[in-house]
């Protein structure tokens, strides 16, 4: 029997939590003012979200100029429940468990597992069971878990893993049979994507791109996922960028990411040095002493990026772009040689910056969409550094 999950009574209540989880600490008199609604309705409200302790009176706010008793001020409770993330690749996969906000409870990893779709449902099932048995008691227990995957999904069904065949079981059924909280599939890129927007960034509308073992674009746009038909929005990795090119694992040639991909640039720059293991940190520090065929060669790699981004904001006329993966990691300064190649009018108004969550992204994702979720709240936003634009240490 499924637990039920939070019961919004009324659309007020979804933005009365929104307002408080967004903030560094709010009174009910702000409340009142930012959300339209009178203080009976917000007395009331929080009343019952006290109660249920998914928000919490805290010290005090500044009066009014005319003085009297300073504002209690409400908090969301970021320790009422706890999220769960599987994150799947080949022969890598992750369980964090965390709290409602970005402090993690613990984590565990496994490398060089065979992942199949034979063994898959045994082994996910023991590292939930596992977790679960470790997890502190929170107000509302468990209310999501998420399985990130790479590749593409559609309606929380695995249609593509091209270095895996999960794409042939239904883990969402499976886990929504066996456990008794909310689960979501969704691709590795987009929970990046919703990471990065709920929790680092102002903007309504952001496009994310992740080059890591592939390049694929996140587009999120008031809260929602834009994924396409069949879940394959944003397979920007998968454009056609050279005639009779390299052999793709989608089946064409000439893809982007047999060409930008780490696994591209690192097979490239072994031939290139006549080397038998590369890694960025490797790169970075022959780019950085200016060696003259490094130099080039990162060139014609942010050459690809800057046609790439060309044509997201072409095609999606965002407000902001990240850049993430340990390309722009280890070499932040590429986003500064990317912008410098965008030449069109089209491009000026737009924000190109690096992530400043990193791998991060991906559990901060599925801990927003688990809320969002559970709460019903449409454009999940978390308190962020406006100035800096980066999560707030609050």
């Amino acid at each position: 029997m499924k637990t039920d999950k939070f019961k919004v009574r009324e659309q007020n209540v979804s933005t009365v939590l929104q307002e408080i989880i967004k903030s560094d600490g709010i009174s009910r008199i702000q409340l009142a003012k930012v959300t339209g609604l009178n203080k009976t309705s917000i007395t009331s409200i929080i009343s019952d979200l006290l109660e249920q302790k998914i928000v919490i009176e805290k010290g005090t706010g500044k009066g009014g100029l005319s003085g009297g008793r300073k504002p209690i001020m409400i908090y969301f409770n970021e320790k009422a429940g706890a999220c769960l993330l599987l994150n799947i690749d080949t022969g890598y996969l992750e369980c964090t468990a965390s709290y409602l906000n970005q402090q993690i409870i613990f984590q565990t990893k496994q490398s060089d597992v065979n992942i199949t779709k034979d063994n898959i449902v045994a082994l996910l099932t023991k590292i939930i069971d596992q977790t679960l048995d470790q997890l502190p008691q929170t107000e509302l227990g468990v209310i999501g878990l998420t399985i990130a995957i790479h590749g593409s999904v559609n309606h929380q069904k695995i249609t593509f893993t091209p270095r895996s065949n999960l794409d042939q079981i239904d883990l969402f059924q499976i886990f929504t049979d066996k456990y008794d909280f909310a689960i979501h599939v969704e691709n590795e890129v987009n929970l990046s994507t919703f990471g990065e927007y709920a929790f680092a960034s102002p903007s309504n509308f952001l496009v994310n791109l992740s080059v890591r073992n592939g390049a694929r674009a996140g587009i999120i746009q008031n809260g929602v996922l834009q994924k396409g038909r069949n879940g394959n929005a944003g397979e920007i990795g998968h454009t056609i960028i050279k005639e009779n090119g390299l052999r793709c694992i989608c089946g064409n040639a000439g893809c982007l990411e047999q060409y930008i991909s780490l696994k591209a640039i690192y097979r490239q720059f072994g031939h290139l040095k006549h080397m038998d293991f590369v890694n960025m940190i490797i790169i970075r520090e022959y780019f950085r002493t200016g060696d003259p065929e490094t130099v080039a060669f990162i060139n014609e790699i942010v050459e690809m990026l800057a046609n790439c981004v060309n044509g997201l904001i072409m095609t999606f006329d965002p407000d902001i772009i990240t850049l993430n993966g340990d390309l722009f990691k280890e070499l932040p300064e590429i986003s500064d040689l990317i912008q410098a190649q965008l030449k069109s009018a089209f491009s000026k108004n737009i924000i190109l910056r690096n992530s400043s969550l990193h791998e991060q992204a991906t559990i901060l994702g599925a801990i927003a969409l688990n809320l969002q979720d559970y709460f019903n709240i449409p454009n999940l936003k978390y308190n962020y550094d406006k100035e800096q634009d980066i999560i707030s240490e609050d």
